[in-house]
């Protein structure tokens, strides 16, 4: 094992599953029924990049819609495969990994890893924000095999091993600096000589991705299902994330698709078809009920649909 830590062994599957969603996120754990299961794991933190060292027996995990959908925090995880192979599939995209190569994955979207027996490889955890810079690059990154043996990859793996070996004798802020480094070099495999994005550049990427996410809801208000949730799904971004975006207009996702709902209810309360019932209008807004509708509009404007059309054509 090239952690010092301790390391554990898991013959039970139950076990397993616990300690793997403990130190990570909630997954499935399905081992292949042909083979004994045997595992062996050690875990360490470095800065603010959990790892964890693995030695298992042929086995698939999965991270469901479901399970991805709960998740309150945007993670990366990173997989460097010492001996065997894994594969990785997410985004209808799937990457093998043999020794000496590494993959990407983002935990708030489903992915899929299929490990072969007696395979050991380390898996990093971070958060996303430490890739904020190299964001325009990860969605084609995702579920594809980089070689950790050259490059900046090359020097990523070298400096994890010597900081995970002398992390006894380096100080926290030591630690968290070598964790950042380890970061920003795989990043820089990923980017492939792209230049990195500059914080003002960067600033124009979200306010981009803002608006394209602004035009999807306007084109979608109809959709009951509409929220920060799918936003997320349908642009491949974590909650989180999308939030962040948000906060360049001063707005809640909610809120903005609350308003935009609204605004657009007041246009077809005059310009629609005379005589349309508030009921109709609600439900082609996306509510629930015309009860939830008025009561949402009222808030907003101080009188109800009804009230606000009849002083809208009385005024005319």
């Amino acid at each position: 094992m090239l952690l010092r830590t301790p390391s554990a062994s898991f013959k039970s599957l139950a076990a397993w599953q616990e300690v793997v969603c403990a130190y990570f996120v909630p997954l499935e754990v399905q081992p292949d029924s042909r083979r004994g299961f045997s595992n062996r794991a050690a875990t360490d933190r470095m800065g603010s990049v959990d790892v964890m060292e693995l030695c298992t027996s042929a086995q698939r995990v999965r991270r469901t819609q479901a399970l991805a959908s709960r998740s309150e925090q945007a993670l990366y995880k990173v997989t460097l495969q010492i001996s065997g192979s894994s594969q990785i599939q997410q985004d209808n995209r799937s990457g093998i990994l043999h020794a000496g190569e590494w993959g990407i994955y983002d935990t708030t979207r489903p992915y899929e890893v299929a490990v072969q027996d007696q395979s050991h490889f380390l898996v990093l955890q971070f958060e996303e924000e430490r890739l904020l810079p190299w964001l325009p690059w990860l969605s084609d990154a995702v579920a594809r095999s980089f070689s950790a043996t050259t490059g900046p990859a090359r020097i990523a793996m070298d400096m994890l091993r010597l900081g995970l070996q002398e992390r006894g004798h380096l100080s926290p802020s030591a630690l968290s600096e070598l964790s950042q480094t380890v970061i920003r070099m795989m990043a820089l495999s990923l980017a492939d000589g792209r230049p990195v994005t500059t914080e003002s550049a960067l600033d124009e990427v979200r306010r981009g991705q803002l608006l394209q996410i602004q035009q999807y809801v306007q084109d979608h208000l109809g959709d009951t299902g509409l929220n920060a949730q799918s936003l997320a799904l349908q642009f491949r971004i974590s909650r989180r994330y999308l939030y962040k975006l948000f906060e360049l207009c001063g707005q809640a996702p909610a809120d903005y698709i609350m308003a935009a709902r609204l605004e657009r209810a007041c246009q077809l309360l005059v310009d629609g078809k005379p005589g349309r019932q508030i009921s109709e209008l609600a439900w082609q807004m996306g509510f629930s009920d015309a009860a939830v509708f008025s009561h949402a509009f009222r808030r907003r404007y101080g009188v109800s649909p009804s009230e606000w059309r009849r002083s809208r054509i009385c005024g005319d």
